[in-house]
């Protein structure tokens, strides 16, 4: 039996010790083995997916990546890797694979969302993880990608009226409330990216951009400087893990992750009313929660590929939309409560007592801080364990899929088709 306590915070010890306070304490799973391991992973770092319309509220200009809006860089390629390396080292000490060979034929499959950043960072991991092992990234076409993109591709539109009140409800009751709420960072963001002098818009000023919920063809879409403005966010956390020079970090004002951290509030807003709000998410994350669920089964009939290893690779969307699903809070480094970050994984374990045959299961969220992928340091991520829907971690199997059933809405799921090893 493999002592993996001691096995697996060795490995872990200085990301626990580097993290902040509220990382939980290891979890003890003494006299268990591994045997399966899903995760959720977003991609790596990218440049703005519109640097554009960025650039239309902008008075400065936009420094450039190497790479074009939206794909993965090389930097962040790396940086998959080294965390697909940190993995693959974990999983061999806890014995579920055996170091330096290749996992056996059906031990280990990647769907990736077919966005080509995905596919990118999909196969870096593979990299890091199974080098020179040629296994593929599988994914389906992007009109019928219904896991990754439920709401946007059919599987799970939202219902206009429950939409708009959902999210008015997040708002603290109003439009106005929600202006009133966010007018601080908005006009900190205005006094970093500066206000052009001429746009195409009726005001230049992103301070001064209308609050509203618009209603068309049944989708319900709020109109609002959050929507720019988290991606002037999230650009600038983009633009300190790739290593731009610092004084182009946030046009100079990002100078240290704490100070990119503070300049991501309209990022986290712009979430609050969007994945974080729990309609929002139930609607979008049924499926892939329904499939994660599947995978953790042993005999689950229409269930992922039965590897030992299993990743889906997606978007932050993804990620927060199951966070809300599980009721799973973070803090990660210097990064803003419950963020997404690149990279950033859902680590789903599944544990047995070979004496017993009882199996459990662990969550996980593991992510690089904004320092360690800015300097491509190998040091292991940051983790924090789910404590829990019971207040427990490490919990019996068929009571957390019983539990994580009642939170999947049904009429947003349908039998996922994959590809064959």
């Amino acid at each position: 039996m493999i002592k993996t306590t001691f096995l697996k915070y060795t490995v872990l010890a200085l990301g626990i010790c580097l993290a902040l306070p509220s990382v939980a304490a290891p979890l003890d799973t003494g006299g268990l083995r591994l045997d399966k391991v899903v995760l959720v992973m977003r991609h790596g770092i990218r440049p703005a997916t519109d640097t554009a319309a960025l650039q239309s509220w902008s008075a400065k200009p936009w420094p450039a990546f190497d790479v074009a809006d939206g794909q993965l860089t090389d930097h962040g390629r790396a940086a998959i890797v080294l965390l697909g390396q940190w993995q693959r080292g974990l999983l061999d000490s806890l014995g579920l694979f055996k170091a330096g060979q290749c996992p056996p034929a059906q031990a280990a499959y990647v769907w990736s969302s077919p966005v080509a950043r995905t596919q990118a960072t999909s196969a870096a991991l593979v990299q890091g993880m199974f080098p020179g092992c040629n296994v593929p990234v599988n994914h389906a076409q992007k009109s019928q990608d219904r896991l990754f993109h439920a709401t946007e591709n059919g599987l799970a539109p939202l219902d206009p009226a429950r939409t708009k009140a959902a999210i008015l409800h997040a708002m603290g009751g109003s439009l106005d409330a929600a202006r009133e709420r966010y007018a601080a960072p908005v006009l900190a963001m205005q006094h970093v990216v500066g206000v052009p002098s001429t746009c195409e818009q009726k005001t230049c000023a992103l301070s001064e951009q209308p609050w509203a919920l618009k209603e068309k063809v049944g989708v319900v879409k709020l109109s609002s400087p959050l929507g720019v403005g988290a991606g002037m966010s999230e650009t600038f956390r983009m633009q300190y893990a790739e290593g731009l020079p610092l004084d182009q970090v946030a046009f100079g004002q990002g100078r240290s992750a704490e100070e990119v951290s503070r300049l991501m509030a309209l990022r986290s807003a712009k979430y609050e009313l969007s994945n974080h709000v729990p309609y929002i998410a139930q609607r979008g994350a049924s499926q892939l929660l329904g499939q994660i669920l599947l995978a953790l089964q042993p005999t689950a009939a229409g269930s992922p590929p039965g590897t030992q290893w299993l990743a889906f690779v997606g978007h932050d969307t993804n990620i927060a939309q199951l966070r809300t699903l599980l009721g799973f809070d973070w803090k990660i480094a210097e990064y803003p409560e419950n963020d997404a970050a690149p990279g950033g994984t859902l680590l789903f374990e599944r544990w047995v007592d070979d004496h017993t045959g009882e199996q459990f299961v662990s969550v996980a969220y593991v992510a690089q801080s904004m320092d360690q992928l800015r300097s491509l340091s190998n040091a292991p991520p940051y983790q924090v364990q789910y404590p829990g829907y019971a207040g427990k971690a490490l919990m019996p199997l068929k009571g957390f899929v019983a539990e994580m059933e009642k939170r999947i809405d049904p009429s947003a799921t349908e039998v996922q088709q994959y590809l064959s090893q």
